[in-house]
């Protein structure tokens, strides 16, 4: 039997994700399949070449040796069927193919669409295809060519090794806090991080909790943790509901959820937002995008416009408009924004 029959691409992408994701389940949910049908590819794709390519542990799977040497053949491979298939679509079409961009999630609700549009003024009819993930995750999916860039962040709880890729910081942006639309701070234009000492936090595990416990301890407290949860979406329902408040990224401001209020900080946590291609990469339409990112997240305040201009020197608070609930009125202006 030709081993070589049984490397489809449908399962070797799959024996890909597996080893990004650590889980068989993980991996199916990622490229939308079922459980089931990720596990027949793996194992016909083992029969196929007649060795073990996955072993069980109590927390997932792992490569075995044999695993390990076929992963950067899978990689290499699906990279050039995918570069591949692109140019000959493009070719045919006589367009373009789609930017491939990934960003986290706390990016891709707003700043990524803004960003969209400033990249689209130069190059109408541009098309886009965009991928939601994690940092760790985003990263080796630029890496393999899955993706052309990723915007990341370094919150939480920092940007892990990236060999292979060209990580470019694109700016500074400061986190703001997340009140219901009846706490008493929700009438103030700007908000002191001590006044909220006494409140229980709506955070995600102990790592990503890392520049709230910074940012609390300059201003005399230790948070107390209300609700642990690392989605944006929960974050925000377990806030309106009044179980707590939290810290949310600037950008995020414009999509957050009614009965939501969010206030700039006096001395905010700040998170760095950064862009990453393969090394080596020089496509115009890639750095063209990764400047639109740049100049969302630095020339406007969260409202798209009214507001503070990115990131740099605090300046001094000025006069804020009357506040407003988030996610369907207007925001004040930040008075910790740089230019």
């Amino acid at each position: 039997m030709d081993p070589l029959a049984g490397m489809d691409l449908t399962a070797l992408r799959s024996f890909r994700e597996v080893h990004r994701r650590g889980a068989i389940g993980l991996a199916a949910a990622a490229l939308g399949y079922t459980q089931s049908a990720v596990s027949r590819q793996l194992s016909a794709l083992e029969a196929r070449l007649g060795v073990t390519l996955l072993e069980r542990h109590a927390r997932g799977v792992r490569l075995t040796p044999a695993g390990h040497a076929l992963l950067p053949h899978a990689v290499a491979l699906l990279a050039r069927a995918e570069r591949a298939a692109r140019e000959v679509a493009a070719l045919a079409g006589r367009d373009m193919p789609p930017l491939r961009a990934g960003a986290v999630p706390s990016v891709s609700a707003a700043l990524l669409p803004a960003a969209f549009t400033r990249y689209r003024e130069a190059r109408p009819g541009a098309r886009a295809v965009f991928a939601e993930d994690t940092t760790p995750h985003l990263l080796p999916r630029v890496h393999d060519g899955e993706l052309d860039l990723a915007v990341v962040t370094d919150y939480p709880p920092g940007l892990p090794a990236h060999s292979g890729l060209t990580v470019t910081h694109l700016f500074d942006e400061p986190l703001w806090c997340l009140l219901p639309t009846g706490h008493p701070l929700a009438a103030h234009a700007v908000a002191d991080l001590a006044a909220l000492a006494d409140e229980p936090w709506v955070e995600d595990y102990e790592g990503a909790a890392s520049l709230l416990t910074a940012a609390a301890a300059r201003a005399g407290f230790t948070p107390r943790a209300g609700v642990e949860c690392g989605g944006w979406l929960g974050k925000q329902g377990f806030v309106a509901t009044g179980h707590g408040v939290a810290l949310v990224p600037r950008s995020l401001v414009p999509a957050l959820r009614p009965g939501l209020v969010a206030r700039p900080l006096t001395d905010p946590p700040v998170r760095a937002v950064h862009g990453a291609v393969r090394a080596g990469e020089r496509g115009t339409a890639v750095r063209a995008f990764l400047d639109a990112v740049r100049e969302a997240g630095r020339g406007g305040g969260p409202a798209g416009g009214g507001g503070g201009s990115g990131t740099g020197e605090a300046g001094e608070p000025g006069g804020s408009p009357a506040p407003r609930a988030a996610g369907n009125a207007d925001v004040p202006a930040d008075p910790n924004t740089r230019a």
